[in-house]
C-alpha cells in the first residue's frame, strides 16, 4: 500500500475541518433557533401571566367598588327609611290633631251618608253623636271610644280618626314633599 502524500492528508484535514465547521454551524443555528423559540415562549408566557394578572386585578377592583357602592347604597337607604318614617310620623301626628278637631263634623257627615244609603242597621258610637241618628231606622249602641261603627248584616264600617289615617297612609307617603333633604347632610 502506498503511503499518502502530504497533499492527501491536507485534503483530508481540510475536508474534516469543513465537515466539523458545518456541524458546528448547524449546532449553533439549532441552538440559536432553540433559544429564539424558548425566548418567544417565555415572552408569550409573560404576556399571558400579565393579562391574567390584569384581569384578576380588574375583577378585584370591580368587586371592591361594587361592595363600596352597595355599602353606600345601603347606608343611604337606611337614612332614607329613617327620614321617611320620621316625616310620616310627624305628618300623621299633625293630621291626627286636625282630624280630632274636625271629627264631630266628619262624624255627622258619615252618619248622614249612612242614613241616605242604608235603611236599617246598628250604630255603635259615643253618646255625643247619638242625636244625629234617626232611631226609627237604626238601632243605637253607646260606647266610650271615639269611633263610629255601622253594621248591617255582613256589612261592617268603622269610622274613626285612626281608621282615616290608616286608610290615607299610602297617600301620605306618596304626597310627602321632599324639596329639601336634610336627611342627606
Amino acid at each position: 500500500m502506498p503511503l499518502s502524500s502530504v497533499s492527501d492528508f491536507e485534503r483530508f484535514a481540510l475536508k474534516n475541518k469543513k465537515r466539523i465547521a458545518a456541524k458546528v454551524k448547524k449546532s449553533e443555528d439549532d441552538a440559536s433557533a432553540y433559544a429564539l423559540q424558548k425566548e418567544a415562549e417565555a415572552q408569550l408566557e409573560i404576556e399571558n401571566w400579565l393579562q391574567r394578572s390584569r384581569t384578576e386585578w380588574k375583577q378585584a377592583l370591580s368587586a371592591r367598588q361594587k361592595r363600596g357602592e352597595k355599602a353606600i347604597s345601603d347606608e343611604v337607604k337606611r337614612g332614607w327609611s329613617v327620614y321617611t318614617k320620621e316625616r310620616k310620623t310627624a305628618l300623621e301626628a299633625a293630621l291626627k290633631v286636625r282630624l280630632d278637631e274636625a271629627f264631630p263634623t266628619l262624624a255627622a257627615c258619615f252618619i248622614e251618608w249612612v242614613s241616605r244609603n242604608y235603611e236599617t242597621g246598628v250604630f255603635t258610637m259615643p253618646r255625643a253623636y247619638a242625636p244625629s241618628v234617626n232611631r226609627a231606622m237604626f238601632d243605637l249602641l253607646e260606647c266610650e271610644n271615639e269611633q263610629i261603627v255601622f253594621t248591617s248584616g255582613n256589612l261592617y264600617i268603622e269610622y274613626s280618626v285612626e281608621r282615616i289615617i290608616e286608610e290615607l297612609a299610602d297617600d301620605i307617603v306618596s304626597c310627602m314633599c321632599f324639596e329639601e333633604a336634610p336627611w342627606q347632610g
